[in-house]
């Protein structure tokens, strides 16, 4: 009896093991025929049965929509034909998802017969393989080595083993839906970046003749050039703007915008974006004054996006200044970072609003002439990608105050 109660404990103890590992190699699998088959092999090896099956039933209806069998040859799978159809004894683990044990398939009254070149086959032991809020699949065994019939430790396993594959079913279920989800996305910017592409490209050539005859009209007329003039240079501009702004948005979002990181003097960018915004602030009798440090900033950035950055905050800064008021462009910083602030004397942002204006597309209620809603997202975006950020400090009549904060010195990598 002892020697027995041993042997007992060993063959437990084995059949754990088993169950461990093949438990390890289901989950870890995400190619659901894979993992599939895996299951059945598993099953096979640790109950201990010739053949084992696991039939995975459609999202709908009662039909099966993946099978795989272990213990079967390629070529008597082939011989054999279609898989099971769910009908017979199978059918019961269908409607009826509850483990069931036979001793003879052969004598059970639901039993409807094997096609031809099936091996056959006496016992059975069928378990549910259950999901989170129905049934799922099945798993299946025949053929029991070295016993008449499946044991309720037998049982028991297989409903292990059933658990298991439901969790590992689902996760390589979902693990699909998210693959086919990316690779759908992928081909959805893919699409997005050529229509901006061609849309940029044929619109802005589109508007470059008309930008140029209105900027040649400009020069020519001087202090005399009627508004007719003005309207269509300022309008041809910022559509130009738009759409580089549109094709910039669209290079961030696939990440295939890069800074281009070199030794700048942080004062010459902002002296630079000032003289860019300085035609359409003296238009309209503002005036762009710069406070903070005096004398050269040495930094290593990218100071074309620095640049664009500025300029963004300017236009819209002029844009929404009342004529005749200033615009400050404020410069601080520290060993390791820099600070710009664009302050302007408007009609300011409110709180609610404040989060809007970054996101594109969006202006907030209460801020529409702010422009077509992508300056702002793109220049945060810009900013980030340098390594900091851009914020907005502003009350309704106060003004507003925008803060680009930038590391002073940019790694290239």
């Amino acid at each position: 009896m002892v020697q027995k109660s041993q042997d007992d404990n060993r063959r437990i103890w084995s059949r754990v093991e088993q169950l461990s590992r093949a438990a390890i190699r289901i989950t870890a699998e995400r190619d659901l025929e894979r993992l599939l088959q895996h299951v059945a092999d598993s099953a096979r090896d640790v109950i201990g049965s010739k053949y084992a099956a696991l039939a995975i039933l459609a999202p709908k209806g009662m039909g099966v929509s993946s099978f795989v069998a272990s213990g079967i040859t390629p070529e008597l799978h082939e011989e054999i034909g279609s898989p099971p159809l769910g009908k017979g004894v199978l059918g019961l683990l269908i409607s009826d998802p509850r483990p069931l044990r036979i001793a003879d398939l052969s004598q059970h009254p639901a039993a409807a017969g094997f096609p031809p070149n099936h091996p056959p086959m006496k016992s059975f032991l069928g378990v549910p393989i259950l999901g989170r809020d129905h049934p799922i699949g099945h798993l299946y065994l025949t053929e029991k080595a070295d016993s008449a019939e499946f044991t309720d430790e037998d049982e028991a396993v297989a409903v292990m083993l059933a658990g298991h594959a439901a969790v590992a079913v689902e996760n390589a279920r979902v693990h699909e839906q998210e693959a086919h989800l990316l690779q759908e996305l992928k081909g959805m910017q893919q699409s997005r970046d050529r229509f901006y592409a061609m849309i940029n490209h044929e619109l802005r050539n589109a508007l470059t003749a008309t930008y140029g005859w209105a900027d040649l009209w400009l020069r020519k007329a001087g202090d005399e050039a009627p508004r007719e003039a003005v309207e269509v240079y300022e309008s041809a501009e910022q559509t130009l703007t738009l759409l580089e702004d549109l094709l910039q948005l669209s290079r961030l979002d696939a990440d295939k915008l890069h800074p281009v990181v070199q030794d700048a003097d942080a004062q010459d960018v902002v002296r630079d974006a000032v003289r860019s915004v300085e035609p359409a602030a003296t238009r309209k009798n503002v005036v762009i004054e710069t406070t903070g440090i005096d004398g050269e900033i040495l930094c290593r950035t990218d100071p074309h996006r620095v640049r664009q950055i500025l300029i963004n905050l300017l236009t819209n800064a002029v844009r929404h200044s009342p004529e005749g008021e200033s615009i400050s462009v404020d410069v601080r910083l520290d060993d390791q970072s820099m600070r710009f602030d664009v302050i302007d004397q408007g009609d300011g942002i409110s709180a609610e609003d404040q989060a809007a204006i970054f996101e594109a597309f969006e202006q907030g209620r209460e801020q529409k002439e702010r422009g077509t809603g992508l300056g702002l997202a793109l220049s945060r975006q810009l900013a980030r990608l340098l390594g900091g950020d851009l914020g907005v400090e502003s009350r309704l009549g106060y003004g507003a105050r925008f803060i680009l904060r930038l590391p002073r010195f940019t790694s290239d990598s």
